[in-house]
């Protein structure tokens, strides 16, 4: 690891999850894998023996006096502000002395809607595990037919379905006779205001996530704009922050100069630091940290990381390990 370091430069690593759990969850087990207990604590067992993790102030403290962070230090990230952060993540990180950041949609806390991704994968659970009568059958092949959907790969064809047409799943749901709302207030996917305030105390830190899980290369600037500071305005809000960092839901990708220059502007309620998820690459935009996705298969967190280095190196020498902002 440390001739890798030195190799890219990269001392400081970003790694982020959703969540841990060993337990079925219905709402995310079709969409990517999930770690397991005993997976994460060997995954922080690498970034202990490699890296000294560090809290968000600390990163911003450099951000704000314009100084460089130390060398090998890794700052962990949860994504969507799933409940298992409360349940499951911050006690095996209160054992271990590892601080963290989550990042919260707005539009979710306190289990006020679900992810439209979220809603696909509990369809998913409920098709393969119900038993259909004929005359609801042709219903749902016909529920496909017309929104251009194939019937032969339904499972497929629900994790096509994308922000702008995500009112799609709810019909699916009501032809299905499912009710996502007993599913929100039965399995309370997300942390709940009062969970959040007691994990603050404990020393965790928070951002926002957007509103509600849009992929930002399928909006506007716009919208850009009003999902990140809306959000950001509530969450800062609600939980008295005095800080604006900012985790972008799916990717950056495509994401624009432009858009950095309004989010980070005070006249837009100035961001502190935002975050992608591209792995190790150089962003022009200083304050974008990109993070390393830690939820690729089952292989371990020295695998992942050590695949970043690699995978770097082989880019710069095209180019690649730069992203572009137009």
């Amino acid at each position: 690891m440390k001739t890798l370091k030195g190799l890219t430069g990269h001392y400081n690593i970003f790694p982020f999850y959703h969540t841990v759990s060993d337990k079925d969850l219905p709402h995310i087990k079709h969409l990517y894998p999930v770690r397991s207990v005993k997976q994460f604590e060997r995954d922080l067992d690498f970034f202990l023996k490699n890296y000294e993790p560090i809290e968000m102030s600390v990163l911003l403290d450099c951000v704000r006096r314009g100084e460089t962070l130390k060398k090998n230090h890794f700052l962990l990230s949860f994504d969507d502000g799933l409940a298992e952060f409360y349940e499951v993540i911050a006690p095996i990180l209160l054992k271990k002395g590892i601080p963290a950041t989550c990042f919260l949609n707005s539009g979710f806390i306190d289990n006020k809607d679900l992810f439209f991704r979220y809603k696909a994968s509990v369809l998913i659970e409920v098709l393969r595990n119900r038993e259909i009568n004929p005359r609801l059958k042709n219903s749902v092949l016909e529920w496909f037919r017309s929104n251009g959907l194939t019937a032969s790969t339904a499972y497929r064809s629900l994790l096509s379905v994308s922000f702008a047409n995500r009112e799609i799943l709810d019909e699916l749901a009501g032809i299905l006779d499912y009710d996502f709302q007993d599913y929100l207030k039965d399995k309370k996917p997300y942390l709940s205001s009062e969970q959040v305030l007691e994990l603050m105390d404990k020393g965790f830190s928070f951002g926002a996530h957007s509103i509600n899980h849009p992929q930002y290369s399928e909006i506007d600037l716009k919208d850009q704009i009003h999902q990140t500071k809306e959000s950001m305005d509530e969450v800062e809000s609600l939980f008295d922050l005095g800080y604006r960092v900012f985790s972008f839901p799916f990717t950056d990708y495509n994401v624009s100069k432009s858009f950095f220059d309004k989010v980070y502007s005070p006249d837009y309620g100035g961001l502190d630091l935002s975050f992608g998820c591209s792995g190790l690459k150089n962003d022009p935009c200083n304050r974008n940290i990109q993070r390393i996705p830690m939820e690729t298969g089952n292989f371990s967190a020295k695998s992942i990381v050590t695949g970043e280095y690699l995978y770097y190196m082989a880019k710069s020498v095209f180019n690649k390990n730069i992203i572009k902002r137009n």
